[in-house]
């Protein structure tokens, strides 16, 4: 790359961004709850999050073909920090998802600008190192974001000044960096094959029950710790242990992927998964299964990722890192709501028996892969 110093100067923007919106992603349940809003509405208000993701990713490639990377990357931050001083303004739950929604496309945009300028700039050798950089600087922010919560302001106004602050930082060092992305031409990428293709569909239902997870876990958990009684700093020392717990089983996990079979790791996952959920529903060794809990759901992603882009060709890839995308979003906007609204009418235990649900859910369908694959081997 011509300007080699572009690089670390743009995940030094990224880590402000997230940062911010990690801190906010914890906060914002707690000041629905404290407002009294209730379950249902706090999961959808997660959803609309979520939404504004979908609606975000597919308009990037427009955005960058009309602007520059560098532009398109400022104006998300610049609607981030507006969106998030909104907030303070927000008296009804239609306000309080209108924002979330807007906070929810500007980071989508962002981490397009950022993945496509990773994928141009880099190298078939170097493409990997970075992109593994940029996920490891992803996961460092959203712990630190964790982390320096306790040091935020409470207010929500005063907390919107901060995340403007964050944003600033990011918009300065976008614009230091050299970043110039080629305009796309409009022909659309075929998403359609790629979600009924095959040998793929488990690697895609894998993304989308990640987002489902992950989703509810951003959404939900903060409120489930809320009213248990933690304080707003426990609260999100319990966030930093899961996020943590993910962060270290990534590599490890891939490489058992990778060695012993990712349908196998998969189910070894869900069953683990499966156990946390039964212990945190018990209230059983909380700490211990919040780290089975992370280990597991932030390695199902990655590890379903490799599996459907393994099963098409190499033209394809794009087009189904989309699909994935978008199945992944699909079922971080879908169940949150319904989750919050199951838990609303029956207790906060239900966020761990549907995760269980789930869990088992594709346990079956793994063991299903299996059954097929040995009858298929038997066939004449």
């Amino acid at each position: 790359m011509k300007h080699s110093y572009s690089f670390p100067i743009l995940l030094t923007s990224l880590l402000f961004v997230t940062i911010a919106l990690s801190a906010l992603n914890t906060q914002v349940p707690l000041w629905l709850e404290k407002d009294q809003f209730s379950l249902g509405q706090i999961g959808l208000v997660g959803s609309s999050y979520f939404a504004g993701n979908l609606l975000g990713t597919i308009m990037a490639n427009w955005l960058i073909s009309h602007f520059n990377a560098r532009y398109t990357y400022t104006y998300s931050c610049l609607l981030f920090a507006i969106a998030t001083i909104g907030l303070s303004f927000s008296m009804d739950f239609y306000s309080w998802a209108i924002w979330r929604f807007m906070i929810g496309m500007a980071c989508a945009v962002t981490w397009v600008v950022i993945e496509s300028c990773i994928l141009v700039t880099g190298t078939v050798r170097t493409r990997g190192k970075m992109l593994a950089v940029y996920l490891t600087t992803y996961y460092i922010g959203t712990v630190l974001g964790q982390a320096l919560l306790r040091y935020f302001p409470q207010e929500i106004l005063y907390f919107g000044l901060v995340i403007t602050l964050l944003m600033a930082l990011a918009i300065l060092f976008i614009l230091l960096t050299h970043y110039k992305l080629p305009k796309r031409k409009k022909s659309g990428l075929n998403i359609v094959p790629m979600i009924l293709n095959k040998p793929s569909r488990i690697g895609l239902i894998g993304c989308m029950i990640a987002g489902m997870l992950i989703g509810s876990l951003y959404s939900l958990l903060p409120v489930y710790y809320s009213h248990l009684g933690y304080s707003d700093s426990q609260v999100a020392n319990w966030m930093i242990l899961l996020i943590l717990s993910g962060v270290i089983a990534q590599l490890p996990a891939n490489w058992c992927a990778d060695k012993y079979g990712r349908r196998v790791v998969l189910l070894i996952e869900s069953l683990i998964m499966l156990v946390a959920c039964v212990l945190l529903v018990f209230n059983l060794f909380d700490v211990f299964a919040i780290i089975l809990l992370g280990t597991t759901i932030y390695t199902i992603y990655p590890i379903s990722m490799a599996w459907a882009c393994s099963c098409v060709r190499k033209q394809d890839i794009v087009s189904m890192n989309q699909a994935m995308l978008l199945t992944n979003t699909l079922g971080s906007l879908i169940a949150p709501a319904i989750i919050a609204y199951v838990m609303d009418i029956t207790n906060n235990s239900y966020l761990f028996i549907s995760f269980a649900i789930i869990s088992l859910y594709f346990i079956i369908l793994l063991v299903y892969k299996r059954g097929a694959n040995a009858q298929l081997s038997k066939s004449p």
